[in-house]
């Protein structure tokens, strides 16, 4: 199976809105899996967005969601679902919150092929 995209990225927990630094790994199939660490040894969250996804916002899309200390706005990614909880996600720069929220819309809305991100 193909990685479309992986990095660091600060993950709100959904009980005590924490904010956790996590591996993330989203794979061709729409699973976005996030780790302890880049070795993928300990799974802690997946979330299936071909499944689970309604929407992607980012940046100052994101309203009613503060990011992690020292953090700007503008690295924020929210993932709606249908469950009608989100997952609040925060990059490292603007830029890397842009491409996070373009490839997950993309996996969500279309069979991607792996060929689109060689």
């Amino acid at each position: 199976m193909a990685l479309l995209k992986s990095s660091w990225l600060w993950r709100q927990t959904s009980v005590l809105k924490r904010w956790k630094l996590n591996w993330c790994d989203l794979w061709i199939d729409g699973s976005l899996c996030f780790y302890k660490s880049d070795n993928r040894r300990e799974l802690e969250h997946r979330v299936s967005l071909k499944l689970a996804c309604i929407d992607v916002q980012s940046g100052q899309e994101c309203g009613g969601v503060t990011p992690p200390e020292s953090n700007p706005r503008e690295n924020l990614v929210v993932v709606h679902l249908m469950d009608g909880s989100t997952l609040n996600l925060c990059a490292n720069s603007e830029d890397e919150s842009i491409a996070w929220k373009l490839t997950l819309l993309q996996t969500r809305r279309n069979p991607v092929s792996a060929s689109c991100f060689l």
